[in-house]
């Protein structure tokens, strides 16, 4: 896997790769209850927080250095509040979620909670992992003959009314419990939002129709289990919960980036059920997900950072991690929590220019009309409307300029200002 270490100095900053190991250093002290190391020469507190702000690690970092006497009054008391946060966010989606729950099992809704909803039960204590959505695939599904289950239904024709029916049912439900609907019907997912903080986001399929895994996503039921006694409650096996945690991570960091959280929520996914799951049908199915080499990478760094050494034998500081490790930490370190617009632009120029010789010149010629032109998948997903309607389809460059530049006009003129300016 690719580390992409052009820029890494300038994402982190030359000064603070002190400061981001450490962070490293106290993230695995927090997951593993050791008190931390000094903080060494050259990392600063306000660093160190201000990476793990970045990288949604607040809760993460400050049960180990609050164990720390040298951190900064003020610091200290702005670290712990949002430590406490974290934890009243995850109390009050925990609580909203079994009410959305029980309101799906009310009209005949299947659900499979997804992601962080799972992976924040595996850490050590609760307000160790933040939570921006509760992801939820859900549907009317029957058992599968061939195994797992389906959307209901005798053939595609009907599975399309049965989805569309959970797409009404879901809007009227989140509808009732005040929710705004931000999108319906687009993409492979719902989006819902209610005040102060609650975001819903609903998947039809587990995957986007464009994305290099659609065809072994097609069923996003075909794995799934039943989950204990209520019928509406389905998981899917350990392995199948991994694997999946790596297709949805490994297009966060091939499109914008993710950050340090993806690697913490690796280990402790592994330290969770890592040792009953079958290898023998994880390595098979990372081979067919084309991701063998993405998980052994992000596992060897997580081994290494998060694994429970607990000591900084590097010989900067820090855990103890090769140079290949310490590259791909530092790229995480600087992307944050979901990415940047910077990384996406980068990472898909350079693809774009690997394909026409290194002539970066046609290279953003050809991003601006892949960026202008959509595929068809994504216009199926995204604008189904103009997919429905060919006739329309002349207008959709149009309609998405304008768009774009009634909702987010400064971020279409950064954008255009980092591609003119790429070198």
């Amino acid at each position: 896997m690719d580390a992409d270490n052009a820029g890494i100095e300038a994402q982190v900053g030359g000064g603070r790769r002190a400061s981001g190991l450490y962070l490293a250093h106290l993230v695995d002290c927090a997951l593993h209850g050791a008190a931390p190391e000094v903080l060494p020469e050259g990392a600063s507190w306000e660093e160190v927080h201000a990476l793990a702000a970045r990288n949604g690690m607040e809760g993460a970092s400050w049960r180990a250095a609050a164990l720390a006497g040298d951190v900064p009054s003020e610091l200290r008391r702005r670290w712990a509040a949002e430590a406490d946060m974290t934890l009243l966010r995850l109390l009050r989606f925990d609580a909203e979620r079994e009410q959305v729950l029980s309101a799906m099992a009310a009209r005949g809704l299947s659900y499979l909670p997804l992601k962080g909803v799972l992976i924040a039960g595996y850490y050590p204590a609760p307000e160790m992992r933040s939570m921006a959505d509760n992801d939820i695939l859900y549907g009317f599904v029957e058992p599968d003959e061939g195994g797992g289950f389906r959307i209901s239904g005798a053939d595609e024709a009907e599975r399309g009314r049965a989805t569309a029916l959970a797409v009404r049912e879901a809007a009227a439900l989140m509808a009732e419990r005040g929710y705004e609907a931000v999108s319906l019907g687009k993409g492979n997912h719902e989006s819902f939002h209610k005040k102060p903080s609650f975001n819903f986001e609903l998947h039809r399929r587990l995957v986007a129709s464009s994305s290099p895994h659609a065809a072994y996503y097609a069923n996003p039921w075909k794995r799934a289990l039943r989950d204990g006694a209520d019928s509406h409650l389905l998981r899917f096996p350990d392995e199948d919960e991994y694997l999946y945690f790596l297709v949805h991570a490994h297009k966060h960091f091939d499109s914008a980036g993710c950050g340090i959280r993806f690697v913490a929520d690796l280990r402790v996914l592994l330290d969770a059920k890592g040792a009953r799951m079958d290898w023998g049908y994880v390595r098979s199915e990372l081979k067919a997900l084309g991701l063998a080499d993405f998980e052994a990478c992000s596992r060897s760094l997580a081994d290494a950072a998060f694994g429970g050494a607990c000591s900084m034998a590097g010989p900067d500081g820090g855990p103890l991690l090769n140079g290949v490790q310490e590259s791909l930490l530092m790229h995480l370190l600087g992307c944050g929590t979901y990415g940047t617009m910077e990384g996406r632009i980068r990472r898909q120029l350079g693809k774009i220019v690997a394909e026409n010789e290194g002539d970066l010149a046609r290279a953003k010629r050809r991003y601006l009309l892949e960026r202008t032109f959509i595929p068809e998948d994504a216009i199926k997903d995204a604008f189904p409307a103009f997919h429905r309607h060919k006739a329309l389809r002349p207008l959709l460059p149009a309609y998405r300029a304008c768009r774009g530049l009634a909702r987010h006009p400064k971020r279409i003129w950064r954008e255009l200002k980092m591609l003119f300016e790429a070198r």
